[in-house]
């Protein structure tokens, strides 16, 4: 199982770098986990980019119906209480912002439960530093 937070997500999306391995972990059919706030967080980072004239609106037109064909293939973690206090007790512990200590509290939730190994994506140096420290196998994007 691979949990992708939105900066390793939009990869699949908008070409930059790190889309190659994002794109071969698709084509190996691995399950993605992700958290319900990065359906927001794509939205923006895809929107942003438009509006920036960095991404065509026809590109982001067709960009955003793929996103939403896809999904619901994603397994996709709710936000919970339980998420929100490892959330809390993540941003106590190391230097996150807010939607990085969700997706990594997302991640530490289903991991726990599930009692399993767990890849951690992402391309944020410092979240996969926390991630490390929590025990995840990392895939930096």
């Amino acid at each position: 199982m691979t949990y992708l937070d939105t900066s390793a997500l939009i990869k699949r999306y908008i070409q930059e770098s790190g889309t190659e391995l994002i794109l071969a972990l698709f084509e190996n059919n691995f399950e993605i986990l992700t958290s319900k706030i990065a359906y927001a967080e794509v939205y923006s980072a895809l929107t942003r980019r438009m509006r920036e004239q960095d991404l065509p609106k026809a590109r982001y037109l067709e960009v955003c119906r793929l996103f939403e064909r896809e999904w619901p293939a994603y397994i996709i973690v709710e936000l919970n209480n339980d998420i929100l206090h490892l959330t809390r007790d993540l941003i106590k512990k190391y230097p996150l912002r807010s939607f990085d200590a969700i997706h990594l509290a997302s991640a530490k939730f289903i991991k726990n439960r599930l009692k399993t190994a767990m890849t951690f994506g992402c391309a944020d140096h410092r979240l996969l530093q926390c991630a490390k420290k929590e025990k995840f196998d990392l895939l930096a994007v």
